[in-house]
């Protein structure tokens, strides 16, 4: 999987990862990017890194057997290969499907780059190369939404970021309410090696409580999955306990619209 594939900031001296949290904590209370939150009911978005094949042939059908879509980060320079012992990334072929069938496309940069380590022209060639890449999916394709690689950024990375798309997801643990940082969309990780049902009734409980968004993250879809991944189980448990709520399960596009004031939209086409 690609996402192993260059240096996670989060590994090796622990020099090396204070620093990574340092440059992290200072960058999320830089809030130069914000919305006001004015959606009207609770929502919550399932949105899988990377992306392996599983997250495609196993993953995006369980959302739409709930009537739902999600968000899908890609790193195109990863589509249809794998690394040793690892998932196999969804093919062109794969990613046009699920986008046939309205489930988001967004940007993980074209070679998961871990953001705060390249300059901005390294960084614009990346989401150049990217996007490129997602033109095989579809030549008119938006891609509107970003997902930080190893959940790594820098005040400089996020700024530049906030002005090519509308949002730029983290991987800080939270539930976004009253004023969301676009630069540094909160979210939890959807993976068994993390979370289970308790904790995610939990915070389910906090978005409904709140009336704000919550975004899981998550990588493969297996009955085995990788340390990052989610069986289809605790996947279809989530999105259910989700709809029981009565939280809206949309995209982020769609729950940035939702949270906008906008009017309810489908994500897809009956």
């Amino acid at each position: 999987m690609l996402a192993r594939a260059t240096q996670d900031p989060n590994t090796g001296s622990l020099s090396s990862k204070y620093t990574s949290m340092a440059m992290r904590f200072v960058a999320r209370r830089v809030r130069s990017k914000l919305l006001a939150m004015r959606n009207t009911s609770p929502m919550v978005t399932f949105s899988f890194d990377d992306v392996p094949a599983s997250a495609c042939e196993v993953g995006a059908p369980i959302l739409e057997r709930h009537g739902a879509r999600g968000t899908f980060f890609i790193s195109g320079g990863g589509c249809g290969t794998s690394r040793p012992g690892e998932p196999l990334c969804a093919s062109i072929a794969q990613l046009k499907t699920i986008w046939s069938k309205g489930h988001e496309i967004g940007c993980h940069t074209f070679s998961h780059a871990a953001v705060r380590r390249v300059s901005s022209a390294e960084l614009g060639n990346e989401l150049d190369r990217n996007q490129a890449v997602l033109r095989h999916v579809d030549r008119d394709i938006v891609v509107r939404n970003f997902a930080y690689p190893f959940g790594d950024f820098s005040v400089a990375s996020k700024r530049y970021l906030e002005t090519r798309f509308d949002s730029c997801r983290s991987g800080h643990a939270g539930v976004n309410s009253h004023s969301a940082d676009l630069g540094a969309l909160e979210a939890c990780p959807l993976q068994d090696a993390a979370i289970d049902r308790t904790k995610i009734s939990e915070l389910v409980a906090e978005t409904v409580k709140k009336c704000g968004w919550l975004i899981f993250y998550s990588h493969d879809v297996a009955d085995a999955p990788s340390q990052y991944g989610v069986t289809s189980d605790l996947l279809e448990w989530a999105i259910s306990a989700a709809k029981r709520s009565g939280c809206t399960v949309t995209t982020v596009a769609g729950a940035l619209s939702l949270a906008r004031g906008e009017p309810a939209r489908a994500d897809f086409a009956e």
